[in-house]
């Protein structure tokens, strides 16, 4: 939700500042700044591979430390 409403600043601040309106692009400015800054603070890894798991299957969770 937090993104959605993020992205909703950004881009409405950034259309009605264009238009002229001041306090609106300052709006959309920071909801962008704020927006860059959680995507490259986040501390997520990559999703390499996903499937559906169905009753019965079997998998292997095979982890290495970072080097």
């Amino acid at each position: 939700m937090y993104a959605s409403l993020l992205r909703r600043l950004t881009r409405n601040g950034l259309r009605k500042g264009a238009s002229g309106s001041t306090p609106w692009l300052i709006v959309g400015m920071v909801a962008g700044g704020l927006r860059l800054v959680r995507h490259f603070a986040r501390d997520e890894e990559e999703v390499l591979y996903r499937t559906a798991i169905k009753a019965g299957d079997v998998f292997e969770v095979v982890t290495r430390p970072k080097p």
